[in-house]
């Protein structure tokens, strides 16, 4: 059985940051046609996306107070 992942794992901050580098590479590559820009601009597009993300993965405040079935908000 496969194990499961969440969303918040470092394994998809990177896939996620991987796949927006990939994207901007594809549209910097496009526009420019110079592989010294297309490997700096998607190296910086995923250090800032993954540092982006840890960042907001590490403020994120669980609720423990959450019941299933029960609405958060009163």
């Amino acid at each position: 059985m496969a194990k499961k992942r969440t969303a918040t794992s470092l394994v998809s901050i990177f896939r996620i940051a991987l796949l927006s580098g990939v994207f901007v590479g594809l549209i910097i590559w496009g526009a420019v046609r110079d592989w010294d820009r297309v490997f700096i601009f998607a190296g910086g597009a995923v250090a800032v996306v993954f540092v982006g993300l840890i960042i907001l993965n590490c403020l994120a405040k669980p609720d423990e107070d959450v019941k299933p079935g029960k609405p958060r908000l009163k």
